[in-house]
């Protein structure tokens, strides 16, 4: 257990100094953004911020426009949530709710608003050399979380702000009817990037930025994914790619000896710890890790706490670990299906193990934790992750069937999003998330929608790049392809692990 304990919970490491991703989804602080080396900075003037706005979670960076230095990152839920946990359910509300969208745009720029003052404030208060610089005195005030701020160093010289996201989040966030999003054959309601004023988006904080939001590459696969592959484009010398995103909105992008394909599945909330019975984001309380300690037949389930203290819900990667375990020990049987406790002993699973099934009622659910602090793995959720995971190895498997490919022909499987740095390879492979390749063939790369939205703001080749780029790459809808439901039927099935 002592090498479960000093594994860093974002990069897996047994030795970090403190993980980029894990600073930035449970401190608020990240030291440090890696570029490609083949990146350039254009130097500018004053502050910049670059937003990720995803379905479920959205993310900014602050940046000193003239260094390129990264100066604050704040995350947040995206308030939308109220209107649907996913990209479907928002865009009917949009399209044929009368007040909606304008409802979900407003909360959205709040949330940006709010989020962008927080980052300033910090950056204040922690006396940065040259702060008296990007600030000016002003007399009224802003409001951040209900309370109110007042201060000298109030309004911060921001000139710049870059967006990304899936499509229907970018629209959504423009005041744009997504129409064609909502029916066949599911098109962008916008295609090059776009530039706004602040102020006619609603913004007061960042009234005074011109907004950019990139472009599309198709249907639900947006500007998000655009920048993942604008960061792979410029990092990788191969061109044997295969880049997840993985999210509620998972986009998949292939560059295969120069042929570009992207597509964007499904997953739901699940990989994000929504839809699930005790489910939360990565943040303190949330179990993140599930492992097994001693030897049968009396060795027992364990969890590993972000924060430590007791667990009050379980994230992504804790989920899928304790899927990918309790389908080994044999109280989850390939199908999905959770064992009661006689069928579990009757499958050799240990005493100890079939005690945590819990069958007091409707739902047959599992005791990750103890009673104390109980924390419920309930057989629902298991379905819940099996939709997801299938949607997302269906789309990639679909891609790599374009160039007639599998996969252990890569160069590389890049595992992007903040909750791809998080996954336990194994765990993965073992419920059929990933397919079973060498593990070198694995990159896990951190927020590349982030990433790429940075390199956007500090670079204006790099966004010429990535509009020229987003007509070269083809949009596949999984929908339409005949082998769809086949391979959805197929990954649907729990992969044991040896």
């Amino acid at each position: 257990m002592e090498g479960l304990k000093n594994k860093c919970p974002g990069c897996k490491r047994i030795s970090c100094n403190g993980c980029g991703i894990f600073q930035k989804l449970n401190t608020n602080k990240q030291a440090k953004i890696q570029f490609p080396e083949s990146f350039q900075i254009e130097h500018g003037t004053g502050l910049g911020i670059s937003f990720d706005v995803g379905t479920t979670t959205v993310a900014g960076m602050l940046w000193d426009l003239e260094q390129g230095s990264l100066l604050g990152v704040e995350t947040g839920a995206n308030p939308q949530a109220a209107f649907g946990a996913d990209v479907i359910s928002r865009i009917k509300a949009a399209v044929e709710q009368e007040d909606s969208l304008h409802r979900m745009q407003e909360l959205l720029v709040k949330k940006l608003d709010e989020m962008a003052l927080r980052m300033v404030r910090q950056l204040c208060t922690e006396d940065w050399p040259g702060a008296e610089d990007w600030f000016y005195k002003k007399n009224r005030s802003e409001t951040v979380d209900g309370q109110e701020i007042r201060g000298e160093k109030g309004k911060a010289c921001i000139r710049k702000v870059s967006v990304v996201g899936n499509t229907a989040m970018c629209e959504i966030f423009m005041g744009i009817k997504p129409v064609k999003l909502s029916g066949a054959p599911f098109t962008p309601d916008y295609r090059n990037r776009i530039f706004l004023e602040g102020k006619k988006l609603g913004f007061h904080f960042l009234q005074d930025a011109v907004f950019t939001v990139l472009p599309p590459i198709g249907g639900y696969v947006g500007a998000d994914a655009l920048a993942v592959y604008s960061y792979v484009n410029q990092a990788e010398q191969n061109r044997r790619i295969l880049a997840v995103d993985i999210g509620t909105n998972g986009e998949i992008i292939l560059e295969y000896d120069g042929e570009k394909y992207a597509c964007s599945a499904a997953a739901g909330p699940a990989l994000e710890g929504g839809a699930i019975s005790c489910g939360m984001r990565a943040a303190k309380g949330a179990i993140d890790m599930v492992a097994l300690n001693g030897s049968f037949p009396v060795q027992d389930i364990v969890c590993r706490v972000i924060g430590g203290g007791p667990a009050v819900g379980i994230c992504g990667s804790g989920l899928i670990d304790g899927v990918a375990l309790l389908c080994k020990v044999g109280v989850i049987d390939r199908t999905g299906y959770m064992r009661s406790r006689q069928e579990a002993k009757n499958a050799g699973v240990s005493e100890k193990i079939c005690r945590r099934i819990d069958e007091r009622n409707e739902k047959r659910r599992f005791l990750l934790t103890d009673e104390r602090a109980p924390v419920y793995l309930e057989a629902e959720d298991v379905r819940q992750l099996q939709l997801s995971v299938s949607a997302i190895r269906s789309g990639m498997e679909i891609l790599l069937g374009k160039v007639n490919r599998k996969a252990s022909e890569l160069d590389r499987l890049y595992l992007a999003g903040a909750f791809g740095c998080y996954i336990e390879i194994e765990s993965g492979i073992a419920i059929g998330l990933f397919p079973d390749i060498p593990r070198e063939l694995f990159f896990q790369a951190g927020n590349l929608a982030g990433t790429g939205a940075a390199m956007a703001l500090l670079s204006e080749k790099t966004l010429e790049r990535m509009e020229q780029e987003s007509s070269k790459i083809t949009h596949v809808e999984l929908a339409e392809e005949d082998v769809f439901r086949e391979l959805f039927l197929k990954h649907m099935s729990l992969r044991a692990l040896p």
